[in-house]
């Protein structure tokens, strides 16, 4: 994104010339206080939100000018933890994982393989019929990285994954993302800052009075 300004309908300016780009393949994470933007920036990348000026480009599409439907192709490829991003409480860990490939139009056969790929590469394989409600907020972030990862979804939005975990929970995630980080995803980590989250190689930057340093 390219000098971006969003202001509110009160007259309080979010982003004030916000410049922002992550490449594919780059880690970047956003620190920043209660109330700088940090939800908003998710929502401007998906194209739920539109700035006052300034341009976005996601996957070398512009989210002003695209069309709904290209804005809705957008979105499918983009996964994440927190804020805009959700599961469907009453269905199983494994009607969840499944749901995009079926969006997808994959077979029976390759929903199938994937499925038992990723549930075992999580160590999920027992929970795959546990209803997503009954799941501690860790296992419930575990299950929205392994969507993103079966969907083949190259853009992860993270939005405070360590926040109220226990300390063996927050190791865990962080071990997920930092494996998921050398691996090549592509990810945008918002976080306040209360906890201890370390990913090698990341940019890191600060949001603070709508501008990113």
């Amino acid at each position: 994104m390219s000098a971006v300004t969003l202001v509110t309908d009160s007259g309080y300016h979010i982003f004030r010339e916000l410049n922002f780009t992550l490449l594919a393949g780059e880690t970047a994470l956003i620190t920043g206080s209660a109330g700088t933007g940090k939800t908003f920036l998710s929502e401007l990348i998906i194209g739920r939100q539109k700035p006052n000026s300034g341009s976005i480009t996601v996957f070398g599409q512009n989210m002003l000018t695209g069309s709904e439907h290209q804005k809705a192709a957008i979105r499918r490829r983009i996964g994440g933890v927190g804020g805009i991003f959700d599961l469907l409480p009453f269905d199983s860990v494994g009607t969840n994982l499944l749901y995009p490939l079926i969006l997808k139009g994959e077979s029976r056969t390759a929903c199938r393989l994937k499925l038992n790929q990723i549930l075992a590469h999580f160590n999920f394989t027992a929970r795959r019929s546990h209803m997503v409600a009954a799941l501690t907020r860790s296992e419930k972030i575990k299950v929205l990285l392994a969507r993103a990862i079966i969907a083949d979804q190259p853009l992860l939005l993270i939005d405070e994954p360590l926040d109220r975990l226990g300390t063996a929970a927050a190791e865990e995630i962080n071990a997920i993302l930092k494996r998921l980080s050398v691996s090549g995803h592509t990810m945008l980590i918002l976080t306040t800052g209360q906890t201890s989250l370390a990913v090698p190689g990341a940019g890191e930057y600060r949001l603070s009075e709508g501008k990113l340093a």
